[in-house]
């Protein structure tokens, strides 16, 4: 697909030291902008032809590309051989976005990802103080899982290198070195997904914040598959119900 979409006035990139480019649209939203909510939607592996074109009347929503990675079609939003430059852009799509916007301090950040996405987004939340992600059929873990061992094993070396880190290896690790508060954490999952999935990695996960006393919100389809099962705007209803600081922010928006 042609890159003609990074041409639209939307569409922003920041830079590393390393040469890397990361292109992201950003839509503001329609009332009042600096103080509205941000929206982070992380795409899922191999969804890096263009940013999406979803919009919100009071959400400002950020889309950023990964298309780092094995063969292009991305980097678990963490980076490659294991030097994270993936997530330290990330940073600064969410801080170039905030001036952009002129963003009010304190502003309210969710992040929303599926699969490759959902990894993302857990592992991205604390560094962007992250009020709230979910996070539908993600990776917990990658290489040693049977998702890896049936033919991503290539996408998760690429990412984690020769002398892969647990810590990023495993989010259910991981999420026991964060300091502070945590995120609201909506899961999604199918019940009969992928072998072993649903057991390796949502469900892991979840024994891991119950064992650290963490909120969360978990739902099991009785479905097959590995499917996005929310459309965004469900996601957004979510965390508008379940977020108490976001009732006088839309309205005032509204």
């Amino acid at each position: 697909m042609s890159d003609d979409w990074r041409d639209d006035i939307n569409v922003h990139s920041v830079g590393h030291t390393s040469g890397k480019e990361m292109f992201f649209r950003l839509t503001p939203a329609k009332a009042n902008p600096e103080s509205a909510p941000i929206f982070l939607l992380l795409h899922g592996h191999g969804t890096t032809s263009r940013a999406t074109y979803y919009a919100e009347k009071n959400w400002n929503v950020i889309a950023p590309v990964d298309n780092f990675g094995y063969k292009g079609k991305g980097s678990w939003w963490l980076g490659e051989n294991g030097d994270g430059v993936t997530s330290e852009l990330l940073v600064q799509v969410v801080n170039k976005s905030k001036i952009i916007l002129g963003s009010s301090d304190g502003v309210i950040l969710c992040i929303y990802g599926s699969s490759m996405g959902g990894y993302g987004a857990i592992v991205n939340a604390k560094k962007l103080n992250a009020k709230a992600v979910y996070a539908n059929v993600p990776q917990i873990k990658l290489l040693g899982s049977t998702y890896s061992e049936l033919g991503m094993k290539p996408n998760f070396e690429a990412v984690l290198g020769d002398n892969p880190d647990n810590t990023y290896n495993d989010l259910s690790e991981y999420i026991k070195t964060v300091n502070g508060d945590l995120p609201l954490f909506f899961l999604c999952e199918n019940r009969f997904g992928q072998k072993n999935y649903l057991k390796e990695h949502t469900m892991s996960f979840i024994a891991t914040l119950e064992e650290l006393g963490s909120n969360y919100h978990l739902e099991i389809v009785p479905t097959s598959g590995h499917n996005k099962n929310l459309g965004i705007r469900e996601v957004k209803a979510l965390f508008e119900k379940y977020i108490p600081e976001l009732d006088g922010l839309i309205q005032q928006t509204s």
